[in-house]
C-alpha cells in the first residue's frame, strides 16, 4: 500500500490504546484478597485454573517474544482460548477482563511481527515490538493485581 494504511495496523493499534487506557484506570482499583497479594475464594479458585495455563504457555513460546512470531501467535491465542473457557467470578472480573484483553493484543502483536515480516517492513516490525512490550506489561500487571503468580511474570 502506498498511503501506508493498513486495517490489520489500525484495529491492533486501536485495542492497544484501549487497552492502555483500560489498564490505567484499573490501576488504582481495589486488593486481590489474602495479604500476601494472592487471591483467595471464587479468585483463588479462577487464579488456580488460569495460572497454570500462563505456566504452559511461558514453556511454549521458547524465550524472546517476536523470534518466532507466527509461532508464538498460534500459542498465545490457544492459551487465550483455555482462559477464556474458565469461569470468571463475578467478583472483580474486570481485572480478568483486563488480562485477558492485554493477551489478545499480545497474539495480535506477534501476529502484526509476523506479517511486517513478511512484507519486509522494518518500521512496522519495530513498533509491533512495542506494542508486545505494552501488552505483555499490562498483562503481567493486571494479572497481578488479580492475585495471579504465574501469569504476572512477564512473558
Amino acid at each position: 500500500m502506498t498511503n501506508g494504511y493498513s486495517p490489520a495496523v489500525t484495529a491492533s493499534r486501536t485495542r492497544l490504546c484501549a487497552v492502555a487506557l483500560f489498564a490505567a484506570l484499573a490501576a488504582g482499583a481495589c486488593s486481590s484478597g489474602g495479604g500476601d497479594g494472592r487471591a483467595t475464594g471464587a479468585k483463588g479458585t479462577y487464579v488456580a485454573q488460569v495460572d497454570p495455563i500462563c505456566a504452559d504457555l511461558r514453556a511454549k513460546l521458547g524465550g524472546e517474544l517476536g523470534k518466532d512470531p507466527a509461532k508464538q501467535a498460534t500459542e498465545v491465542e490457544a492459551a487465550v482460548q483455555k482462559i477464556m473457557a474458565v469461569k470468571k467470578p463475578a467478583e472483580d472480573s474486570e481485572r480478568a477482563d483486563l488480562f485477558i484483553a492485554a493477551m489478545q493484543n499480545l497474539y495480535i502483536a506477534l501476529q502484526d511481527i509476523d506479517q511486517s515480516r513478511i512484507v519486509n517492513d522494518a518500521t512496522r516490525v519495530t513498533k509491533a515490538q512495542g506494542y508486545v512490550t505494552t501488552a505483555t506489561k499490562t498483562a503481567a500487571s493486571a494479572a497481578k493485581s488479580y492475585g495471579m503468580v504465574e501469569c504476572a511474570r512477564s512473558f
